[in-house]
């Protein structure tokens, strides 16, 4: 299925939660907060949110330094 991360189309395969996808794109969890189609989704329910087809999900990370 087609969905779409900050601005991109990617391909998923059906049932994907959002912590699933995050550890197939190798993205740690503690640095990043997810927007799914303009909502903020709370980290303790990224285990149970399983994307939808044509879902817009953005990854804000984290950054430090100055």
């Amino acid at each position: 299925m087609q969905i779409s991360i900050n601005g991109e189309c990617q391909t998923i395969t059906d049932n994907t939660t959002i912590a699933q996808l995050l550890k197939q794109l190798q993205v740690e969890e503690r640095i990043v907060a997810i927007s799914l189609n303009a909502n903020v989704v709370k980290k303790d329910t990224w285990a149970n949110v399983c994307l939808q087809e044509n879902d817009k999900l953005e990854l804000l990370q984290f950054m430090s330094g100055g």
